[in-house]
């Protein structure tokens, strides 16, 4: 059965592993300003057989939403103000790291993993970090692959302590595969449109809250 790439509750909110979505949810999004808008973040890779199901990593507690976030209309700039670019860079080296993070956790000692997440999440999207590399341990499962981002602004950070972003992301070549036999038993899509909120902590770092899979939104 197809199931989209989901990651955590309110933090994967949405699926595996980003251009700005589009089609009928008519948000106001503005490209990275990066040349072609996306990030490529790899993973280890098994010599897995052909994916049996094509689906990607299971999810624990995931937010789903059938319609976009209401987002405030903004221009896209290649010219944008240094603080304003300094927080956008932040937030998507973090987005980057948060998928790292969770490929990387169903391999990571139990007693590192809290320390590791708590790198890239709070709660509630923290403890989903944690729930999905727990249940792909109780399957026998690893992750593999290589993932896409295609990030987008649904509105500027402008100086605050919140963000939100959006993501068309590609995770046609990830999913999660069996250790034992090495075949691959999930792999992802696409086009997976998430959208994700993010909270700046005392130190200074930006973190995910949510992520939210926008279940009639194509993009």
């Amino acid at each position: 059965m197809r199931e989209r790439v989901k990651a955590v509750a309110a933090l994967l909110a949405a699926s595996v592993i980003l251009a700005g979505c589009s089609g009928t949810s008519g948000l106001n999004t503005e490209e990275l300003t990066t040349a072609t808008g996306s990030t490529t973040i790899s993973v280890p890779a098994s010599s897995a057989a052909t994916p049996s199901s094509p689906a990607a990593f299971p999810s624990s507690a995931m937010t789903i939403s059938s319609s976009a976030a209401t987002v405030t209309e903004s221009s896209a700039s290649a010219d944008l103000p240094a603080l304003e670019a300094a927080d956008r860079a932040a937030i998507a080296a973090q987005w980057d790291k948060l998928w790292q993070i969770y490929a990387a956790l169903p391999h990571t000692p139990v007693d590192e993993r809290q320390a590791l997440a708590a790198q890239v999440a709070v709660d509630p999207a923290l403890t989903s970090l944690l729930s999905d590399a727990n249940t792909l341990n109780s399957k026998g499962w690893d992750t593999y692959g290589q993932f896409t981002s295609r990030l987008s602004w649904l509105q500027p950070v402008d100086g605050k302590e919140t963000a939100a972003i959006a993501d068309c992301q590609d995770a046609s070549q990830a999913g999660s595969y069996e250790i034992s036999t090495g075949n691959k038993m999930t792999v992802g899509i696409p086009r997976n449109p998430l959208q994700a909120s993010y909270q700046r902590g005392q130190d200074g770092v930006w973190r995910v809250e949510q992520v939210f899979y926008l279940k009639d939104e194509p993009c």
